[in-house]
């Protein structure tokens, strides 16, 4: 983990040069926006329930040393805050990738940069024939890097090289900001390619380096069939597989987290045939975690097909969940690639639920940790076959679609 005082000094640094070049309505509009995240993770730090959305940015008021009224630093020594699962599986800690781990900050620094700055949107999305019968890994949030000697991305790319896929599709996030170096050695020089490729989809994490580095890096020296763009088609005779970038035009003042497909992806989704099954890919979800309500990219995206998908894959939630079938799309969380979660007890239950994970993953480091994995897909013409498979190689859940 970053030196603390070196942290400080880069997103002092960052905000200072930020302060002095926006107006004084964006600066305070901001400002208020990590006020509410402090204390909301203030209130969970506290035992009060809740939900901390932007948990990327709660540590940046007590390393600008501007906490708000009435509120107090957050913790930042594990002995004195123990780890604890939150009611939605995310890890409440001080520990590396979990919710207060103050690394987090650099993703802020990183959006204080490149606020106005983002890289050029591509529009010209590759269609890419593959063959009737292929295997397919499907695998987000999985850019953490080997930071421990165990991990979890690290067994997880070992299981997926195990599957022998033809083709590896990563769903975004790489950690903490996709900054240039995160981008090298947290995807480019260590995701399992598949023998006929690979693929990657942008994320608001690669977004607050102003995707700059998932185009000129990822796109450039690795992922080289999507010829730079960030959306793509691959088509076989029965199945059009469609990777969307949900996080480019997402809204900037809302750090990216929310998804939005823009118009240009829409216009060219109405265009693709409509007498083929769907695979939607996206880093943002189609369904919010519960399965009860629809992401923000959902609708946009079955308008423009006229249609919903037959199934859809997305990661950003860090959690292993299989969805039943709503209004005919089957949606499937696979954004627990790499990143540390814990059982989440809100899911128990829920008959929108098929499955999720929730065997623990024996980590004597992490030891609320439950396992972390991917989804395979497997194409036999018109039949698909999926199982999730865990970091161990175990497939707690495989269902066959005729």
């Amino acid at each position: 983990m970053m030196d603390e005082s070196a942290l400080k000094q880069r997103l002092k640094t960052a905000y200072q040069n930020f302060k002095n070049r926006v107006s004084v309505e964006v600066h305070d509009a901001v400002m208020q926006k990590l006020n509410d995240i402090h204390m909301q993770a203030q209130r969970l730090v506290d035992g009060q329930d809740g939900k901390l959305e932007g948990h990327e940015f709660a540590h940046v008021l007590s390393l600008l040393d501007l906490v708000p009224e009435g509120g107090h630093k957050l913790p930042t020594d594990k002995s004195l805050f123990p780890t604890r699962v939150e009611s939605d599986g995310e890890l409440l800690g001080v520990g590396q990738w979990e919710l207060l781990d103050p690394d987090w900050a650099i993703s802020f620094e990183q959006w204080l940069i490149h606020i106005d700055d983002k890289a050029s949107f591509q529009d010209q999305p590759q269609r890419i024939p593959i063959p009737d019968d292929i295997d397919i890994a499907i695998c987000g949030d999985w850019g953490t890097g080997p930071w421990k000697p165990d991990a979890p991305s690290t067994k997880v790319a070992t299981q997926i090289v195990k599957c022998a896929p033809q083709l590896t599709i990563h769903l975004g996030d790489v950690y903490y900001a996709g900054t240039a170096q995160e981008e090298t050695d947290n995807l480019v020089e260590c995701w399992p390619m598949g023998s006929m490729g690979g693929f990657t989809l942008n994320s608001n994490h690669e977004m607050y380096n102003g995707a700059h580095s998932y185009f000129e890096i990822a796109l450039q020296k690795k992922f080289v069939q999507q010829r730079g763009c960030s959306f793509f088609c691959l088509e076989n005779s029965h199945w059009l597989i469609v990777g969307l970038d949900t996080a480019y035009d997402a809204d900037t003042f809302d750090f990216y987290l929310k998804g939005k497909v823009n118009q240009t992806q829409l216009t060219w989704l109405a265009q693709l045939p409509k007498d083929k099954k769907v695979i939607v890919l996206s880093h943002h979800e189609g369904l919010a975690i519960d399965g009860r309500n629809h992401g923000s990219c959902y609708q946009p995206v079955v308008d423009a097909l006229g249609r919903a998908p037959t199934f859809w894959f997305w990661g950003h939630l860090h959690n292993g969940i299989v969805y039943q079938s709503q209004a005919g799309m089957l949606g499937r969380c696979v954004g627990h690639g790499a990143i540390p979660y814990g059982n989440a007890r809100m899911l128990q239950g829920n008959p929108d639920i098929a499955w999720y994970e929730t065997r623990n993953a024996n980590d004597p480091n992490i030891p609320l940790r439950v396992k972390n994995g991917f989804a395979l897909v497997q194409l036999q013409a018109a039949q698909l076959t999926e199982s999730m498979i865990d970091e161990d190689g175990g497939v707690p859940f495989h269902q066959v679609h005729a």
